[in-house]
């Protein structure tokens, strides 16, 4: 099963792609950020969308895990990140795949087993659940591990259904 992971941002956006299999082994795929540069903000949206949507093309996931939005202090940041979040979960809704959010805590929870990780944990851990031979950039180390806390959720999921039924 492919997992992708999108790390929502408007000035980068993480994406990270995973293949997973109902053992729970976790294998990288592909990782990455869409650069976002100097363009306007609509021009940003406009690349935010169109990237994503071929990455998404390229590789067909079964699902699309975004991060939900938090609280930021600073309500113009919050506003622009609740754009680029919307354009990428447009783009996931459009692709076809089943479409996921967690929070950020979830997601530092199920990785690192705290939810108040910092960054450098998160990506420490992407790192070595993939045995990936860096650490990756921070937004696309988010990405990853979104992809990867869903995959480690279905996997859960499937087990206790199987315990159930037996």
């Amino acid at each position: 099963m492919i997992v992708f992971g999108i790390d929502p941002g408007s000035v980068y956006t993480g994406f990270g792609v995973i293949k997973a299999n109902p053992k729970g082994d976790m294998q990288h795929v592909d990782s990455g950020r869409i650069c976002c540069g100097r363009r306007s903000f609509p021009e940003r949206l406009s690349l935010i969308y169109d990237q994503l949507s071929n990455l998404l093309s390229q590789y067909k996931p079964e699902y699309v895990v975004v991060e939900q939005l938090f609280v930021h202090k600073n309500a113009m940041s919050a506003l622009k990140l609740g754009h680029a979040r919307g354009v990428a979960v447009l783009a996931g809704s459009q692709s076809g795949a089943q479409l996921v959010e967690y929070t950020p805590r979830h997601v530092k929870k199920a990785l690192t087993g705290y939810g108040g990780a910092n960054k450098d944990q998160v990506g420490y851990m992407a790192k070595m659940m993939l045995a990936l031979p860096v650490v990756p950039v921070s937004d696309a180390a988010d990405a990853l591990a979104l992809a990867m806390t869903h995959a480690q959720i279905l996997r859960t999921q499937r087990l206790t259904k199987k315990e159930v039924t037996i």
